[in-house]
C-alpha cells in the first residue's frame, strides 16, 4: 500500500519543489493543495492526524510493555517502580507514565531543527524493524523443526515469509542510516545522525552485557507457570506412558524365554 500511494503521489504531484518549500512546512499538505480543493485537503489531513495519533497510542501501548518487561527482569535503574502493575487496572500505569514522559522530551527536539527530530523518527523506524525481525530471524534461521507453532501459522510459507522479512530489515537499517544529500552538500547539518544515536546505545547495551549483565541477567523471568506446567505434567504423562510400555515389553519378553 505504501508503494501504491508514493506512485500515486508521483504521478498526480504538480510541482515537487513548492511542495517541499511551501510556506507552511508540509509537504504533504501542500501536496494536497495541489491536487485537492481546500475542504478535501483538509479532510485528508484530518485522517492524516487521527492515524498518527492512533498510531502514537499503538506505540505507547507496545512500548509500555517492553518497558515493564525490562523492568520486571531488573535491567532498568529503579526496575520495581516500573514494574508496579495497577492493582485498579491491572496495567502497568507507571511504565505508560515512563515513556510518555521520555516521548514528550524527545518531541522537544522539534525545536532543535529537521535533522534532530528525523534522526528520532528513523531510530523508532529501526528499533520496530528489529524488534519484530529478531523473533522472526531466530525461529526462521535458528530454530528450525524445533519450533512449535501456535493455533495460528502461516504453516509452509513462513520460512518463506520469514526470510524476506529478514531481508527487508537487513535492507532498510542502513537506508535509514544515510543523509538525504551526498557530496559537498555533506556537512555536520545535513548529515543523518541516526546511526550515532542508534548505534551508540545499542553498542553500550552490548558492552554492558558482554562486561556485566550476562553474570546476572539469565533471561525473561517466568510469569505463565501455569502453562509450562501443563507442559511438563504433559511430558510426565509422556514419559510415564513410555516407561509402562518399555516395561511391558521387557516383561513380555522375559516370558518369552523362559517359556
Amino acid at each position: 500500500m505504501g508503494w501504491v500511494l508514493q506512485m500515486a503521489i508521483s504521478y498526480t504531484i504538480v510541482d515537487v519543489d513548492a511542495a517541499l518549500n511551501a510556506d507552511i512546512g508540509q509537504p504533504w499538505a501542500a501536496y494536497l493543495m495541489q491536487c485537492l480543493n481546500e475542504k478535501a485537503a483538509l479532510a485528508c489531513l484530518a485522517l492524516t492526524i487521527i492515524a498518527a495519533f492512533s498510531m502514537g497510542q499503538g506505540c505507547m501501548v507496545a512500548a509500555s510493555r517492553v518497558t515493564f518487561a525490562y523492568a520486571r527482569d531488573g535491567c532498568f535503574p529503579l526496575s520495581r517502580y516500573w514494574a508496579q502493575v495497577n492493582q485498579r487496572t491491572k496495567t502497568p500505569v507507571n511504565a505508560v507514565w515512563f515513556n510518555a514522559v521520555i516521548g514528550s522530551l524527545l518531541v522537544l527536539l522539534l525545536f532543535a531543527g529537521d535533522i534532530a527530530i528525523g534522526a528520532i523518527f528513523s531510530i523508532g523506524a529501526i528499533g520496530a524493524f528489529v524488534a519484530f525481525t529478531i523473533p522472526i530471524t531466530i525461529r526462521t534461521f535458528f530454530v528450525g523443526k524445533r519450533f512449535k507453532p501456535g493455533p495460528w501459522n502461516l504453516g509452509k510459507f513462513s520460512p518463506i515469509i520469514g526470510t524476506l522479512s529478514t531481508i527487508f530489515t537487513a535492507l532498510m537499517i542502513p537506508i535509514l542510516c544515510l543523509p538525504s544529500v551526498t557530496g559537498a552538500d555533506l556537512d555536520a547539518t545535513s548529515m543523518n545522525w541516526t546511526v550515532l544515536v542508534w548505534g551508540a546505545p545499542m553498542l553500550f547495551a552490548t558492552i554492558w552485557f558482554l562486561v556485566d549483565a550476562h553474570k546476572w541477567f539469565k533471561g525473561p523471568k517466568i510469569n505463565v507457570e501455569h502453562m509450562i506446567h501443563e507442559g511438563q505434567k504433559e511430558a510426565h504423562v509422556l514419559n510415564a506412558k513410555e516407561a509402562s510400555e518399555s516395561g511391558s515389553a521387557k516383561e513380555g519378553k522375559k516370558d518369552d524365554t523362559i517359556a
